[in-house]
Parts: C-alpha cells; structure tokens; sequence
C-alpha cells in the first residue's frame, strides 16, 4: 500500500511509481520529509530530472530549504546513479 501522501500526489498512479523505483525502501521517506524515495527515483526515471538540482528544487521543492536539500541530497544522488545519471 502506498503512503498517503503518495497517493495525494500521484492518485492512481502511485502504484506505478512504487512499482518502476529503482532504489530500495520505496516507502521510506527521505530526511523525515513527506517525501518517499519512490518519488525521488519518480523524478529520474519519468520526469527526466538530470541533476540533484533538478530533483530537489524543480521536482519536489526539498531544495528551496537548505537544511532539508543537505538532508535529502544524499537520496537524490542515489536516484541519479540508480538511473545511471551522472550527478
């Protein structure tokens, strides 16, 4: 089962996006933010984000607060190299 805040932003969707992320712990949110791994890969994978930028603050926003973007840079880095995107 997807986590709510999965299904508010994705809908019907959020199945797919658990079910394509290619990182471990797809539920697991990142820096005890409302924010999965899943939709970090998300981000990568199918909304063709090239960079940690490009994930943390064009996607999801995590950038614009600096002590969040150091706590979820690590993940987003991972999502990259999981695509195989250099960071």
């Amino acid at each position: 089962m997807p986590p709510r805040s999965l299904v508010e932003r994705y809908g019907a969707e959020a199945y797919n996006v658990l079910a394509a992320c290619a990182l471990d712990n797809a539920t697991e949110r990142i820096a005890g933010l409302d924010i999965t791994r899943a939709e970090l890969s998300n981000a990568v994978t199918h909304e063709g984000a090239i960079s940690v930028d490009d994930i943390l603050v064009r996607r999801t926003r995590i950038g614009l607060v600096a002590t969040d973007r150091a706590a979820a840079e690590p993940a987003a880095r991972e999502a990259l190299a999981a695509a195989g995107v250099q960071a």
